[in-house]
């Protein structure tokens, strides 16, 4: 790849001080390499050098030098720079540079060069100056686990990033300014395109370069403040810089995100110039508080408000150095002086602006309804924020310790102001008929929510020191509040209740009732929980009886309205939702006051669901809020919890909470009041707008979450199985149809807010995942293929019930109907750009990401589960009758669906990338999913059978809207960001890499010879059914995704010195490889592939990266000479490794072959000598590689193979896995392991029912017994997966040595060598395995075979005459692979297919050994001497295989035998014949042939050639045997010639035993006859004439068959015609051969006439027959 450019360095600096911050930093020294290589960057911070007339003029010459290397530029370049340096104002020289390190931003990025430089130039810019922030964070010490680097980096950050204290503070102020002004140019030029435009609205010209660059911009200055702020607060900052800040803000004419920057800096200004803790000057102190309080003409601000909070913010510091006076000028008129312009500051809107900064810096991104209207109704005098914006965690958290020591400075420095304020806003109060007040106080409580809200550790100072002012303060604010200060009291206390500790203590806070005051709404003294209830249940009775109650007295308390008055008063409402809010956090955070408020007297669950029955259609925030917090309560619920809470969501439903109508107020609708009607209508109410249906919803999500400590079996229904029987159909669909029919498909989608609708759909896709989630299909299929009784132990009542109730199926159900797969795709698709770009921008955690992701989640779930809904589910509902309302499906299977809307996968691919880890992993396992539909890809594919085609729909989609380069350059992106090594295969970003290959490879694997999704994003042109190459395109120049994956696969290391191999970058190679195997071995791609990957000598780089198998090479920190190894993850690092290196001996293979097809001598001999081990560089040196002979180290010669004995069980004996049992990806049947937990949960709870787990005794050998399966199952899979590879490796390999041997033209000594090194390598593992591992054996005989028929042993002889060394090196291999198979044969190792590979071994070395020339003389006697050592027992297996084996294997075992007989004869050696003989199987052989007409002329008519074959073999093995004088008496003494006749085959005319137009039938009957009647000649001539034994039957056989004789001989010499066929004529030649010579050998001519003689002599009368007539 390309050289790292400035930003790749600080982008791996960046990466490194986040690990630090991450405690995941490793090497100290690395660190200080990159910190010192920007050191001058960082004391530059943002300087740059502008544009010049010098360098513009070199840039127009074509010709510039960037880092001492000449460029030549062509004119469309010079014309992009100077464009960019003018969009820049940076030098031209410089902006070539830029332009030059962004060449390959090209393709990731998608954009012109213009805009790739631009963008890297603020990327370099905000990557700068993040660095410098973290390295200020790292040296600030507040993390106490970098205490060890807080030294190395304060130092570091003052030299460098403060540049030792000159100037840094005016020199951030300069480049916020610049920052500022480039952003108005920016702003300028936005106007003048829309005046041009003319209010047509188009996206002007570069409109997303201009956004990136304003919110770049933004983002630096952001940065710029936090670094300033950290230098001020380092006491790098003058006076006079304090006083320019002032002047600035003076002049500030609008409240903008630029604005909000200042606050930090101005924050710590005040702390450092006029606090106590500042720099301690007091006299200085002074100057700033009259220039900041100055009241007159010429100091005026711009924004008053502005002024106002700033002079409030200095003089509640200032105000602390006169806690306790020591300086006797100090008076009391100073003191008033400030009290009065702090008021004044405050009449001015101080605090209304600080609430509105700290309101818009804190807003977060879910909207809460209730907090803004507190906001807006607190906030009256200052504007809302211009745009809405984002501001980054550390500046918020920044801006809010400013706040927080603002609180604490009021609250401690100026305690009687603030009991001033509060007793004013009561005697306001109470003479204002309106209840009119002054609200500082408020805000100030609200300013601490903003400042102290998830900070829970800043929070913890209101409760660790009750003697605290921040403790006292919260005290003296609950008591006796007035209506407004109790709301914004109760959302201060939800603010400092941000954990289980704060959340507690603040329950405990509300506990401490005081003494109880009468009267009817009196509070006590402090808010309490007591009156909290007592409120909710007044103004609940209030709205349920509106008439007024005149039985309750009035009663004042200091002044304030009375109880009739309070219920009228405007914030009583707003009060009330506080309360509510109150309980939702506080319910939410902490255990003890959840268990507290469900347990206590007052019945608040039921007091919540009679308000929210009560409350009139414009209370419907104050409604939402009721069930906010009936979710609270339902956190962290038990079961009982859950059924109770699910009974009273009924009741409410039902209308059982409502509030009596009476008679003459009742509508129709009310009186038609069926509980189904009624539960309609009221949910109805409720699925209008955001507030209410997202409320209720999110209760729903609360109940139907698993209950703690729930099994992970998950056998139990979220609610209670006779819910709703009274009246309806048992089960919760009712609660489905409203969440996903009226809210989630009718009204969010009518939503204007696209805010609210985004979160109204996150909340109803969460209901729907979750009911997805919680079902566990396992539970059918192991009730119907286990004996586990699963109806009598699961948590419900039967399987049935559990099918039939669970809201999986109703769910299922309705993501088959058309309005809701609408809904479904539109919460995924976002086609608008400005939707896009906000997707873009937004948070990780904000709505709309988690929207996206959510919906991405449920509709892969829906694919993974619509199986299980469509093949047991539905059917079973079905079949039991079930009286539910149906939902209207449009679709019958989800995938038709998906068909029909193309853009959703051109938005999954759009969001792998923009930065959200989790969203890029969800999309694209879905995208791999899609792609690996059988359903969906003949869909895309149109045009199949003869149709006619059409180019893939999906491709059309994704080309149409110009989404291809985008996905693709998204995907580069991803595959080439660098892996943080130290978090390994946890990195998110190497999770992305994964999920990209498993999606490319499950689409190409889907359609591998047709044009895909995924040949496209690689970089092809695809056609109809054809893919291509485009000229200049991104394939051509080498820039594409297919060679960036070569690059990815090439650059990842395999691992370290320390631990090895690692499993993650293996697996990363493999998934790779994997890949790219699919496009070499399709036929659509393999040209182009192979043809690429050779321009790329892709094979040479892939053998100089193998890694050899050494003994003490580490997989993961483990070594293989491991006993537990297969135990360990490690195991699975070594079994990936093995996948890997056989998809690189297959590639071996096919480019090997492909080279000698294409006849490319050249790269072939490169090739052949890189696979033997000799790769030369371009420079002509040798390079260091692997031969294929030691890459042999995938079989070790001790054949670890790490047994486990199987464990024996107690409690889980004969349990039966076999429903656990599937097929991994590569065909290897293993146990899923998580079904086997499920089995084991199951058999548990029967043990547990029966009675046998017991005591606690009982369940640690249960536990122990679970332990050792579970291992068990685990080693056993992983031992058939190395197995398997290792059977694939090994297969592979030898295809690369057949490959070798067939290409490479070896001659003579070469050709020797190369077999013998090949012998030497195979024989020990062959000599291990061959009858110990068949699989192994049959792989490593096969290649020793091939080997073996590939040595000429008459040139080995030749060659041994030459070079005896070598010779009888050769002789002694093969003699070792001789006796090997002997071995492996008297062992009856294998299968007969094996052992057939074993008998063709033997034959052929016998054969060649059998020549009588003396060289072979040692041979065969060390042969026979095998043999002889190897007894019968050999002969038995063979003798057994060649009888009663299958066709091949008994041909082969006949065919080794005719070569041991033929051996043995040669050494005159009758040990075999007689071995034979004594286990009768000479005689067997004899007997066959009584049989042999018949099953001959069925296998000719039948053209079976391996039954021809047997009996060649078979009659060739006894002709070898009669050819011996012993094997000759012992086939006659089977009567050989009584089996020839009972066969008949001599006793007919084979012209009419077979049609004479059959010339091929006819002639392999020929050839039989000469092989039966060689056999007798040989027999015969082998015994001799003087045997009477033989000549009797001889002569006898030639008398009964005399016609045949006769016909033979006449047509052999021509009488009768010839045949048509010259092998016909040979046949018969040969058979008349075979006749002569047994006619011969019995004297049958001089017996005939001597037999004529005596008839002659003994009878006159009697013709004497004559043969030939």
């Amino acid at each position: 790849m390309a050289e790292a450019t400035s930003l790749d360095a600080l982008e791996a600096l960046h990466r490194e001080l986040v690990a630090v911050c991450e405690h995941r930093f490793e090497s100290l020294h690395i660190l200080e390499l990159q910190l010192n290589a920007h050191a001058q960057a960082f004391k530059k911070l943002l300087d740059k050098k502008p544009r010049s007339n010098t360098s513009r003029d070199a840039v127009k010459t074509g010709k510039i030098t960037v880092d001492d290397e000449e460029y030549s530029i062509n004119p469309d370049f010079q014309e992009i720079t100077l464009q960019l340096a003018d969009e820049l104002d940076l030098d031209e020289v410089d902006s070539a540079k830029l332009l030059l390190d962004s060449q390959d931003d090209l393709r990731t990025l998608g954009r012109p060069l213009l805009e790739c430089g631009v963008i890297r130039f603020h990327q370099q810019r905000k990557y700068l100056l993040d660095c410098m922030r973290i390295c200020i964070e790292i040296a600030s010490g507040e993390d106490e686990d970098l205490e060890n680097l807080q030294d190395v980096f304060g130092s570091y950050v003052t030299e460098n990033v403060y540049n030792g204290g000159t100037g840094i503070v005016s020199r951030c102020m300069a480049s916020m300014q610049d920052v500022k002004n480039w952003l108005q140019k920016l702003a300028d030029r936005v106007t003048t395109a829309n005046v041009v435009y003319s209010g047509a609205a188009p996206r002007l010209p570069n409109h997303d370069m201009f956004e990136f660059s304003r919110v770049s911009l933004i983002q630096q200055h952001e940065l710029l403040a936090l670094i300033m702020a950290s230098a001020i607060d380092k006491r790098h900052a003058k006076a006079a810089d304090f006083h320019n800040l002032l002047k600035f803000l003076q002049k500030v004419d609008r409240y903008d995100q630029l604005l909000v920057h200042l606050f930090p800096v101005v924050g710590t200004y005040i702390t450092v110039f006029g606090s106590t803790e500042g720099n301690g000057d007091l006299h200085q102190a002074r100057e700033f508080h009259s220039t900041i309080c100055k009241q007159s003409d010429d100091y005026v601000w711009v924004l008053p408000y502005l002024q106002a909070a700033i002079r409030a913010w200095w003089i509640i510091e200032y105000s602390g150095w006169f806690i306790e006076p020591t300086d006797a000028s100090t008076s009391k008129e100073d003191e008033l002086e400030r009290v009065k312009r702090f008021t004044e500051a405050l009449k001015d809107g101080a605090f209304d602006f600080i609430l509105a900064v700290a309101a818009d810096v804190k807003t977060p991104e879910w909207q809460d309804p209730a907090r803004l209207i507190i906001r807006q109704w607190l906030q009256r005098k200052s504007p809302s924020l211009l745009e809405a914006a984002q501001f980054s965690e550390p500046f918020q958290i920044s801006f809010m310790i400013q706040l927080e020591m603002l609180v604490e400075g009021l609250i401690s420095n100026m305690p009687d102001v603030l009991r001033k304020m509060r007793s004013e806003e009561d005697e306001q109060r109470q003479l204002s008929q309106t209840h009119e007040q002054d609200l500082d106080l408020e805000r100030f409580l609200l300013i601490i929510a903003y400042a102290y809200e998830g900070r829970p550790e800043a929070a913890s100072a209101f409760w660790t020191d009750p003697d605290s002012n921040l403790a006292g303060f919260l005290q003296w604010a609950s008591r006796r509040a007035s209506t407004p200060l109790v709301s914004a009291f109760c959302e201060m206390l939800q603010s400092i209740a941000d954990d289980d500790a704060c959340a507690t203590a603040a329950h405990e806070f509300l506990l401490d009732e005081g003494q109880q005051a009468s009267g009817k709404l009196r509070k006590t003294l402090s808010l309490t929980w007591e009156q909290i209830f007592k409120e909710l249940s007044f103004f609940t009775t209030k709205l349920r009886d509106p008439r007024p109650s005149t039985s309750q007295s009035h009663h004042y308390r200091s002044g304030k309205p009375t109880a009739a008055q309070a219920e009228d008063e405007p914030e009583s409402a707003m009060m009330l939702e506080c309360y509510l809010r109150l309980i939702t956090k506080l319910a939410s955070q902490s255990e003890d006051c959840r268990a507290w408020l469900l347990k206590e007297d007052f019945n608040l669950v039921q007091a919540l669901f009679t308000l929210a029955s009560s409350l009139p259609p414009p209370q419907s925030r104050l409604r939402s809020c009721a069930f906010y917090a009936l979710r609270a309560l339902m956190s962290r619920k038990t079961q009982e919890e859950c059924t109770i809470m699910w009974g009273m969501v009924d009741a409410w439903a039902a209308g059982q909470h409502n509030a009596p109508q009476p008679p003459a107020r009742q509508t129709v609708a009310s009186l038609n009041n069926t509980p189904a009607a009624q539960m309609r209508r009221q949910l109805m109410e409720v699925a209008r707008g955001f507030e209410e249906p997202n409320a209720v919803v999110q209760l729903l999500n609360s109940l139907v979450s698993p209950v703690i400590d729930s099994s992970p079996l998950n056998d139990v229904l979220p609610f209670p199985e006779e819910l709703g029987s009274q009246f309806r159909m048992p089960g919760i669909d009712p609660y489905v149809d409203y969440v996903l029919g009226y809210v989630f498909a009718e009204n969010s989608g009518g939503l204007q807010d696209m805010t609210q609708m985004t979160m109204l759909r996150l909340s109803c896709l969460e209901f729907a995942l979750l009911c997805l989630d919680t079902f566990n299909e396992d539970l059918i299929v192991l009730g119907n293929e286990t004996n586990i009784p699963v109806d009598s132990i699961m948590g419900t009542s039967d399987l049935a019930a559990y099918v039939r109730l669970h809201p999986f199926a109703r769910v299922m159900e309705w993501m088959l109907n058309d309005r809701v797969m609408v809904a479904l795709f539109e919460s995924i698709s976002r086609r608008d750009p400005d939707d896009v770009a906000e997707v873009a921008s937004a948070t990780p955690d904000s709505p709309i990401i988690l929207s996206i992701l959510r919906a991405v989640e449920v509709v892969t779930k829906v694919l993974d589960m619509q199986d299980t809904y469509v093949d047991l589910v539905r059917p079973l509902l079905k079949s039991q009758s079930l009286r539910k309302e149906p939902v209207a499906t449009a679709y019958l299977s989800f995938e038709d669906g998906i068909v029909n809307h193309l853009s959703l996968v051109a938005s999954l691919g759009r969001y792998c990338g923009m930065g959200h880890p989790a969203l890029t992993l969800a999309c694209l396992k879905l995208m791999e999913k899609i792609s690996s539909s059988s359903k969906i890809a003949s869909a895309w594919n149109p045009g199949q059978y003869g149709q006619t085609h059409h180019r893939n729909k999906a491709i059309v989609a994704i080309e149409t809207k110009g989404d291809a380069d985008a996905i693709s350059g998204a995907f580069i992106a991803e595959l080439t960001e660098p892996i943080d090594l130290a978090r390994g295969a946890d990195s998110p970003n190497y999770m992305i890499k994964v999920y990209i290959l498993d999606f490319l490879f499950a689409c190409l694997s889907a359609t591998p010879d047709r044009p895909t999704i995924a040949h496209l994003l690689l970089g092809f042109q695809c056609g109809i059914d054809t893919i291509s190459v485009e000229t200049d395109g991104d394939f051509d120049s080498r820039m594409s995704l297919f060679h960036n994956m070569l690059r990815v696969l090439l650059e990842t290391p395999f691992g370290d010195d320390e631990m090895g191999m690692w499993r993650w970058t293996v697996d990363l190679k493999f998934k790779i490889m994997r890949v790219l195997r699919i496009l070499w071995t399709s036929s659509l791609s393999s040209s182009i592939v192979l043809n690429e990957l050779r321009d790329n000598d892709f094979l040479f780089h892939l053998l100089l990266r193998e890694i050899t198998i050494q003994p003490l090479l580490p997989w993961d920190g483990q070594t293989l000479s491991g006993p537990d190894f297969l135990l360990t993850d490690a195991s699975m690092t070594f079994i990936s490794f093995l996948a890997l290196r056989a998809i690189t001996f297959e590639y071996a293979s096919i480019e090997l072959c492909s080279v000698s097809q294409h006849r490319l001598p050249h790269f072939k001999r490169r090739l052949l000598d890189a696979l033997n081990g000799q790769l030369k560089g371009e420079d002509g040196a040798l390079m260091p590689v692997s031969s294929v002979f030691e890459l042999f180290d995938f079989l070790p010669p001790d054949g670890q193979r790490w047994d486990l004995p199987t464990p024996s069980f107690q409690y889980y004996r004969g349990l039966d896995l076999r429903p656990c049992l599937a097929e991994d990806t590569d065909g290897n049947p293993i146990y899923n392991v998580g079904r086997v937990r499920e089995i084991l949960l199951l058999k548990r709870n029967e043990f547990s029912s029966s009675g046998q787990v017991a005591t606690e005794k009982d369940i640690e050998a249960l536990d122990r017994e679970e332990v050792v399966l579970l291992d068990f199952l685990e080693f056993t899979n992983r031992q058939r997966q190395l197995g398997s590879f290792r059977l694939k490796v090994l297969r592979s390999w030898s295809k690369v040595l057949l490959v070798m041997l067939e290409s490479n033209e070896f001659k003579g000594s070469a050709q020797t060598s190369f077999l013998l090194q090949a012998l030497q390598v195979i024989l020990p593992s062959l000599e291990h395995y061959a009858s110990q591992s068949p699989d192994e054996a049959y792989e490593l005989a096969k290649m020793a075979k091939v080997l073996l028929f590939k040595i000429d042993f008459s040139a080995a002889t030749s060659e041994e005459s030459s070079n005896e060394k070598v010779g009888d090196l050769v002789s002694d291999k093969l003699l070792q692979l001789f006796q090997i198979c002997l071995a492996a044969i008297g062992k009856l190792a294998g299968n007969s297919e094996l052992r057939a590979l074993y008998y063709s071994i033997c034959y052929r070395y016998l054969a060649g050994i059998v020549q009588k020339s003396s060289e072979f003389l040692p041979s065969r006697h060390k042969a026979m001497k095998s043999i002889h050592t190897h007894g019968e027992r050999l002969l038995s297996v063979v003798c057994d295989d060649a009888y009663g084996s299958d066709a091949a294997c008994q041909t082969a075992a006949l065919i080794l035998l005719s070569a041991l007989v033929k051996v043995a004869t040669v050494e005159r050696d009758v040990y075999v014949v007689e071995g034979l003989n004594k286990l009768n199987f000479i005689g067997i052989l004899v007997d066959s042939l009584k049989s042999v007409l018949q099953e001959w002329l069925e296998l000719v008519y039948t053209r079976n050639s391996e039954m021809e074959l047997l009996w060649n073999a078979k009659l060739a093995l006894i002709l070898s045997i009669s050819q011996t004088r012993a094997g000759a008496k012992y086939v006659l003494q089977a009567n050989l010639f009584h089996s020839v006749e009972v066969s008949g085959l001599f006793a007919a005319d084979p012209d009419l035993e077979i049609d004479p137009s059959n010339t091929v039938a006819l002639e392999k009957h020929y050839g039989l006859l000469v092989r039966v009647a060689r056999i007798i000649a040989a027999a015969v001539l082998t015994r001799g004439p003087q045997s009477n034994v033989t000549q009797g039957p001889a002569r006898r056989f030639l008398i009964e068959h005399r016609m045949l004789v006769v016909h033979v001989l006449k047509r052999n010499a021509g009488i009768g015609g010839r045949f048509g066929s010259v092998e016909l004529e040979e046949s018969v030649e040969e058979l008349a051969e075979a006749l002569m010579v047994l006619i011969t050998a019995t004297g049958f001519l001089e017996f005939e006439e001597e037999m004529a003689v005596s008839s002659d002599a003994g009878s006159q009368l009697v013709a004497t027959p004559t043969m030939f007539h």
